[in-house]
């Protein structure tokens, strides 16, 4: 009886398992709050004007910030006595290639998983 039962399970999970790989999505970005600040081996801001930062383990991490004010060649001033940058937090846009003129502050977004930073655009003639 029980070797039936067996044969019946088996036989449903066949029929399922082709179903249930159909309905797997294309995975989502991943998006958290916040970034440890001790994980970021690399920031930088983008020319589409988001800040971009790369882990130590090589991953990419995109702040969704709305910032006008941070450009190419600018950093984001951060302070933070639990050690990660996490939305809300408030940063400043300095320029240190102008003797560390300050541009405002900006707020941080939410952290969105990418590939990388965007190339920059080549400058039109």
């Amino acid at each position: 009886m029980w070797m039936n039962r067996l044969a019946l399970l088996l036989a449903a999970l066949m029929v399922a398992a082709p179903a249930m790989a159909e309905d797997d999505a294309p995975a989502k970005p991943a998006v958290q709050s916040c970034l440890n600040t001790r994980s970021i081996q690399q920031a930088q801001p983008g020319a589409d004007k988001h800040w971009y930062a790369r882990l130590r383990d090589g991953s990419w991490w995109r702040n969704r910030m709305d910032c006008p004010a941070l450009g190419l060649g600018r950093a984001l001033v951060h302070s933070s006595p639990i050690g990660s940058q996490c939305r809300g937090d408030i940063v400043q846009v300095v320029d240190f290639t102008l003797g560390g003129i300050n541009f405002g502050g900006c707020g941080l977004g939410d952290w969105e998983r990418v590939d990388g930073p965007p190339a920059k655009t080549a400058k039109k003639k």
